[in-house]
């Protein structure tokens, strides 16, 4: 409990006094108990109680009577037990959201190891002949084999070859980085 002193006394407005460290000590038990309804840690329910008494001090003056005193106490350490629990859900998220996320160096690296090979990549699809570079950037783009047919005035024949013709050339030109390339979007690859 905190350390209040006896004869600390506070009058109300309606000239009602009341001796603080009686009141607490009257009233401790029941505000902690109240509390643990919302949160199973009694210590953190204390806590909360001796918080709350302090944030009455600060405002004692204001109050008009007993009565006002206990519907604060206990309004008080409702929301102060509301807050707690959303404050450790929100950290309890947080930490479930850090254990799916690398470390930040991890993904400094894989951003940089993605840039450089993405540039490899379009290097790469820049030397294409310019069909095969148009109808594969379109596929890149998700857009279906009839759409870039129909985009480019070619048949959809046409477009595969083209197609396979590219992933050839990539393949053999790009090695391991056309297994990464294949793998992303063109929404992924973030430099184009």
């Amino acid at each position: 409990m905190t350390g209040i002193r006896r004869n600390t006394i506070v009058v109300f407005k309606d000239g009602e006094r009341m001796d603080l460290k009686d009141f607490f000590d009257l009233h401790y038990r029941a505000f902690s108990t109240f509390a643990g309804r919302y949160i199973p840690d009694m210590a953190v329910c204390e806590d909360i109680v001796q918080d709350v008494l302090i944030s009455f001090w600060e405002k004692h003056a204001s109050f008009h009577s007993l009565l006002a005193v206990k519907a604060f106490f206990y309004t008080s350490i409702r929301n102060s037990c509301l807050d707690h629990l959303k404050h450790d859900e929100v950290e309890r998220k947080y930490q479930e959201f850090r254990k799916t996320i690398p470390t930040e160096e991890e993904s400094f690296l894989e951003e940089v190891i993605r840039t450089e090979a993405c540039n490899q990549v379009y290097r790469e699809i820049n030397k294409l002949p310019q069909m095969e570079r148009k109808v594969l950037l379109l596929a890149l783009d998700e857009k279906p084999n009839e759409e870039i047919a129909a985009s480019l005035n070619i048949s959809v024949n046409t477009v595969r070859t083209h197609k396979a013709r590219a992933y050839k050339v990539l393949r053999k030109s790009l090695g391991d980085v056309f297994l990464l390339f294949m793998s992303l979007k063109k929404r992924d690859l973030k430099i184009f």
